[in-house]
């Protein structure tokens, strides 16, 4: 065992030093690049602030010697163009390539030149020669901020032009143009490469040191495996493990199915519980009317008319028998598709199920309906969840005594969030804290053995979260629990 533990140990300072050693590769070579790039822009940066004083100067000279209109005075001076370009010549360095200026005529698409610095008569401008510019989006840009523009070229022996724009009367009367050279930056590129050639060096070595410990990292690697046969054993205890998990879960899909079970029988229970409850009204005004036939029959006191009456109102009251069967068979229906339902129907149906037991307990039922928008869902599972909860809430009252006992059931849309939210909130006191978080594990009930399974609420949320795809969770308020059920709104 510690052999194996030494080579592991090994084996990670290896790779360790290995990460290390190409971490540092590439932080040099990247801090490299940065430093290179903050040369170049630092460069520029110093540029433009030297060149922003003397173009005031340049601009202050021209005022003072020649005017306002640059371009009118020149054009009636030969001997003043000369004067200018010998001045604008002063300024030719090594940093600065070529300096000039233009003017753009309003009635013209093109740019002329007014003066030229220039110290090859080669390349020098004629006065008042066109002049169409490479990038003349940049020119244009001058034109119309009346602010300077800096921009690289892609010229030989240019790296920067700098536009320098004169405004006489809210316009651009001329711009300045400066070229600098790339000389200044050749010096420190060559300098750069002197640098960077060391630093190959360098990294040659590292990388050669990293090409030997990636070898011995390969070497440790072939001898760990002899470690294999251990992991073969270990793989068939795996194996035997995974047949056992397998076993467990089969296990717990069959309890799982026995909860379903046990649910929908306790379901049935309910169902019937309130059948009881929707039957009874109706039997009595049966057995009401059928005693006073009787009754009229044995007085002799009876006549055709009332005796059809009697018939009329039992057929009434035995179609509504047979409607609450009809009811209570779609309830308890499963289905297999989804479909785009109101809740106000949702909840009326369930209602009409349950209103009879809880009217009969003297509780209130308060109905506030705001979402308008349907919800895809399994209807009879939904009503299933909702009179479950119903149920709990009537129970809860019932058994706490409560005065003005009430169950509010509230919808709306959640903007945000594009739900539809029930809230179903009765004055029951509320859900103790130290069990809220155990009401929907499987068996967890307060009620004794005979009158609950502890089965409701946990089938509840397996349908919610499960087939309806939304969430059930509870918390209290004010006076009492409230069960919340968030549903995606249907948008087809």
């Amino acid at each position: 065992m510690k052999k194996i533990e030494l080579k592991n140990t090994t084996t990670y300072v290896l790779s360790f030093l290995v990460v290390v050693m190409i971490g540092f590769l590439l932080w040099v070579s990247n801090m490299f690049q940065k430093t290179e790039k903050r040369i170049s822009n630092d460069l520029y940066k110093y540029q433009i602030s030297e060149i922003s004083y003397f173009m005031k100067n340049i601009e202050r000279y021209i005022d003072i010697k020649y005017g306002k209109d640059l371009s009118e005075k020149l054009k009636k001076d030969i001997k003043a163009r000369k004067e200018l370009n010998l001045y604008l010549s002063s300024f030719i360095t090594v940093k600065i390539k070529n300096i000039f200026i233009v003017y753009k005529p309003e009635k013209e698409q093109f740019f002329r030149v007014l003066a030229d610095g220039s110290l090859n008569q080669k390349d020098k401008f004629a006065f008042n020669e066109k002049f169409e510019p490479l990038k003349s989006e940049y020119w244009y840009k001058v034109l119309a901020t009346k602010e300077p523009v800096i921009f690289k070229q892609k010229i030989n022996d240019i790296w920067t032009t700098y536009l320098y724009p004169v405004v006489k009367f809210n316009r651009v009367s001329y711009i300045i143009v400066v070229d600098f050279s790339t000389l200044p930056l050749n010096v420190i590129n060559d300098n750069l490469q002197i640098l960077k050639s060391n630093l190959k060096v360098i990294l040659f070595v590292m990388i050669i040191s990293v090409v030997i410990l990636v070898f011995f990292l390969f070497y440790d690697w072939k001898r760990q495996k002899e470690m294999q046969n251990l992991i073969k054993e270990l793989k068939i205890l795996n194996d035997t493990l995974e047949d056992k998990v397998q076993e467990e879960i089969q296990k717990n899909r069959e309890k799982e199915k026995q909860l379903i079970l046990q649910s929908r029988m306790a379901l049935m229970g309910e169902l019937l519980s309130m059948i009881a409850h929707q039957w009874r009204q109706p039997l009595n005004v049966m057995s009401l009317i059928i005693s006073q036939l009787k009754i009229d029959f044995d007085l002799g006191d009876i006549n055709e008319k009332e005796i059809k009456k009697s018939i009329i109102k039992i057929e009434e009251l035995i179609q509504h028998l047979s409607n609450t069967i009809d009811d209570f068979r779609k309830f308890y229906r499963r289905e297999d598709s989804v479909q785009s339902v109101d809740l106000k129907n949702i909840i009326e149906q369930t209602l009409n199920i349950a209103k009879p037991s809880i009217e009969n307990k003297n509780i209130k039922i308060i109905q506030d309906i705001k979402c308008k928008k349907k919800v895809k869902t399994f209807p009879n599972e939904l009503k299933q969840v909702l009179l479950n909860i119903i149920r709990n809430a009537e129970d809860i009252l019932k058994e706490r005594k409560i005065q003005d006992p009430y169950i509010k059931i509230k919808v709306y849309y959640d903007y945000k969030k594009n739900l539809c939210i029930i809230d179903i909130e009765d004055n029951g006191g509320g859900i103790r804290e130290d069990i809220i978080d155990k009401i929907f594990n499987p068996y967890f009930t307060t009620k004794d053995e005979r009158n609950g399974t502890g089965l409701g609420l946990y089938m509840s949320k397996q349908i919610v979260e499960e087939r309806l795809k939304g969430k059930l969770y509870a918390f209290n308020s004010e006076v009492g629990a409230v069960f919340r059920i968030e549903l995606k709104v249907d948008h087809e």
